[in-house]
């Protein structure tokens, strides 16, 4: 069944391409526009510097010092705190590529960077404040129910699953690399990090402008309903499914519970995405998807109690 949905996919597409031309056009410049304005200013100098600080090491020291405190709340080695921290502060899918680079150099299991990377891959804080708050909710919503509806559920739900992680021995994490001269490993790493960022960032372009044009032909379906468009296009590309959102004429819970629903889970863009980053690793999508969609449930419960109990 699922070698049958990419070629049935891309059929659609080419199709759509040919049929609409204009539209297609428009479907990929609106993609574009996104990637150039937020995705690749945002995020392109985390990923050299992520790449720059994983590959040098230069904060082992930093992380092995925060691990004592650090291991009482998440029982987790000392390299994998990075990407515990970084994921949340700056946003998806930096937290998967991470965890694909601490793997490749040795310094993690690939199991742990399947499990970490289902926590950190959220959207960041800014994501959150800046374009739900006040662009889909104009500040109705408060601050601290979204990003405890967004942020404790993989927290919570990760927790349970690191618990169960075995300590991962000496022997299952590889060597680092032989040391050289400072100077010499400092170029080197500084070289790889800059085309390791802007590989990563034309990976996004393309699976970006594969769910534009895939959300746009959901658009053209002549639906019955407002809320059945706005689940699925939120479910293959979240920005687009958060537009909807906004436009939806529902009350401010129902609006709540979709927006958040549709974040927590991520959306088939955000699936391709972040496999596309793990690929070294040889993660397991369908672990990744039951817990996003775990998160999705458990982030939509915390909102269903809070409005009850209001």
């Amino acid at each position: 069944m699922r070698k049958k949905i990419l070629p049935v996919c891309l059929a659609l597409l080419v199709l759509y391409c040919l049929l609409f031309p204009r539209q297609m056009a428009q479907s990929v410049s609106n993609g574009l526009a996104l990637w150039y304005r937020s995705i690749l200013p945002t995020l392109l100098p985390f990923c050299i510097f992520s790449n720059i600080i994983v590959r040098s090491g230069i904060y082992d020291r930093v992380f092995a010092g925060l691990f004592p405190a650090v291991r009482r709340i998440y029982p987790v080695r000392a390299p994998l705190i990075y990407p515990l921290i970084a994921g949340f502060l700056f946003g998806f899918p930096l937290g998967s590529k991470i965890c694909a680079d601490l793997y490749d150099t040795g310094k993690i299991t690939a199991k742990e960077a399947e499990t970490v990377c289902c926590i950190s891959n959220n959207f960041g804080p800014a994501f959150l404040y800046n374009y739900m708050i006040f662009g889909v909710f104009e500040g109705k919503l408060p601050a601290a129910l979204l990003f405890a509806a967004c942020y404790l559920p993989p927290l919570l739900i990760g927790r349970v699953q690191i618990s169960r992680l075995k300590k991962a021995s000496v022997s299952s994490v590889s060597e680092n690399t032989k040391t050289a001269s400072r100077s010499q490993i400092n170029m080197k790493i500084i070289d790889a990090g800059i085309m390791d960022g802007f590989t990563t960032m034309i990976k996004l372009a393309g699976y970006i402008l594969l769910s534009a044009l895939l959300a746009d032909i959901l658009k053209r379906i002549p639906w019955n309903s407002e809320l059945i468009p706005c689940i699925c296009i939120g479910a293959m590309e979240i920005t687009n499914g958060l537009h909807h959102v906004s436009s939806l004429r529902a009350d401010l819970p129902l609006r709540a519970a979709l927006a958040v629903g549709m974040v927590n889970f991520g959306g088939i863009s955000g699936f391709l995405q972040t496999n596309a980053m793990m690929k070294s690793t040889g993660i397991h999508m369908g672990h990744y998807v039951w817990f996003k969609l775990l998160c999705s449930m458990t982030g939509i419960l915390i909102l269903l109690v809070f409005f009850l109990l209001i």
